[in-house]
């Protein structure tokens, strides 16, 4: 049965590379599952909004990784958005899943809760979207 493992270890495989960009972190692990994502953070969460299905909040996206499906969470900013690939694991306060994102100019985070990826006014606004059937 599949499981988040495949994923966390893609993540750990493209850290090194790409910890200084979220939007080129996520291209980068998601094309070890044959998923094409492009554009910046911005222009990746208008496509996952087209074409990809949504999880209802932190706690089912985090289920969904745990099933091995790809997800990814975003939120939409100017200039530019950011977006993180969640991954299996304890949820910080019952609700913020776990998470690999790089982060434009500096270095993001590893396998930490996305509750400190945004600020409090916007870690409860984003949004998860999730491949289809699981990939890892």
């Amino acid at each position: 049965m599949p499981d988040g493992t495949a994923i966390i270890a893609a993540c750990e495989a493209e850290w090194d590379a790409h910890k200084s960009d979220c939007s080129g972190y996520l291209k980068a692990v998601a094309r070890r599952f044959d998923i094409t994502v492009i554009g910046q953070a911005n222009a990746i969460i208008a496509a996952l909004r087209q074409g990809w299905q949504q999880a209802l909040d932190g706690p089912s996206a985090a289920a969904l990784a745990t099933a091995g499906h790809f997800v990814i969470g975003g939120l939409e900013a100017e200039p530019n958005g950011h977006v993180v690939i969640v991954v299996p694991g304890e949820l910080n306060r019952g609700r913020y899943p776990r998470a690999y994102w790089g982060k434009l100019g500096g270095i993001g985070r590893r396998n930490e809760t996305i509750n400190w990826s945004w600020n409090a006014a916007d870690r409860d606004r984003i949004g998860y979207w999730h491949s289809q059937a699981p990939v890892g």
